[in-house]
């Protein structure tokens, strides 16, 4: 269904960056076991709870509770669940007019397992509402400060990230698993290019991880960041060198959703103009604190817990680093936690 009476994002009061995600929600399962099986068997679960997902979706409940104003696009199917995400995101004070239902479609349905230290195995069934969708209005995008979009829905994240570009507005890509075509495709359109592990081999398969960050700077992006759980998170800008920043450590109570929320954190830093560096450790931090808390992406952390636990050296006003610096160096403490 198309949108009707598209509004623009209105300046909130208290100047909060506004971030438009555009790609997956889907509708999720969540199973918590003592341990993963090491082979195929039937496995009891401590418990479960039906939840709401998707890269997009969770990366906007976390942006909206860090402080940012945040609209949702995307699309799913017309099964009754739909409402729950809708009820989710208006509870969370995401905007979810651009979570728009394909007619006949169904939505993904993911079936995730965490074990008792936290580690999650997920099984995932996209349905066909992505690959049905109809286009991306772009009047969605308008008086947005950051366009934050994941892989998922093709179409739409490249028509964001091409608005996002003619715009000169800042454009954040989290890349993960994906088929290599639509990881290039994306890449080659998006400013940062921000890849888990996973989502850079099956970008840049064989490469080394510095090898595969030039490979996708020559492929079109300006920045090339790399998550690498528990090890430094690894960045370059075009023209510029390799930087490191250490990541805090944590006894990971769920990860599930860590990475969509440092991709938001990350994205809002952005668009606050914070440096690169001091962006990097504000998105560590707060994916360092959701590892603590569960379940998912509900286990995101509000804004003034991540400024509370981030170095002095690395909070708003401790002074400029320019953007784009060289200097290498673990600028969120000596400390590591999975992504």
């Amino acid at each position: 269904m198309g949108n009707c009476g598209v509004q623009r994002y209105s300046r909130p009061m208290n100047d909060m960056v506004r971030i438009a995600c555009v790609g997956h929600a889907a509708l999720d399962h969540v199973f918590e076991v003592d341990a993963l099986p090491a082979r195929p068997t039937k496995t009891p679960a401590r418990s479960y709870r039906p939840g709401t997902g998707g890269m997009a979706f969770n990366a906007a409940i976390a942006a909206a509770r860090l402080g940012a104003a945040v609209r949702m696009i995307g699309r799913v199917g017309c099964e009754p669940g739909v409402r729950m995400l809708r009820e989710r995101l208006r509870a969370e004070g995401v905007e979810p007019r651009g979570l728009e239902s394909v007619p006949g479609g169904t939505t993904s349905v993911s079936a995730i397992v965490v074990d008792a230290r936290g580690e999650r195995q997920i099984f995932n069934h996209r349905g066909n509402a992505i690959a049905a969708a109809h286009p991306l209005d772009t009047r969605l995008l308008q008086g947005a400060d950051v366009v934050l979009a994941d892989p998922r829905w093709v179409a739409g994240a490249a028509a964001a990230l091409r608005w996002a570009r003619a715009q000169r507005v800042t454009a954040v890509l989290d890349v993960d698993v994906a088929p290599a075509s639509d990881l290039q495709q994306l890449v080659a359109l998006t400013e940062w290019a921000v890849f888990s592990e996973a989502g850079l081999a099956a970008y840049a398969p064989g490469l080394a991880v510095r090898d595969a960050l030039q490979c996708a700077l020559a492929g079109g992006c300006e920045v090339a960041m790399v998550t690498r759980g528990e090890r430094p998170v690894w960045w370059q800008r075009r023209g510029g060198t390799l930087q490191r920043l250490a990541v805090p450590r944590v006894s990971a109570v769920d990860t599930t959703g860590a990475g969509d929320v440092f991709h938001a954190a990350l994205a809002l830093a952005l668009g606050e103009r914070r440096s690169d560096r001091a962006a990097a450790a504000f998105a560590a931090t707060a994916a360092a604190l959701k590892c603590l808390a569960g379940p998912g992406v509900l286990g995101a952390p509000q804004r003034h817990a991540v400024e509370r636990a981030l170095p002095p050296a690395r909070r708003p006003g401790a002074g400029p680093a320019a953007r784009g610096a060289t200097t290498e160096g673990c600028g969120a403490g000596s400390h590591r936690a999975a992504m």
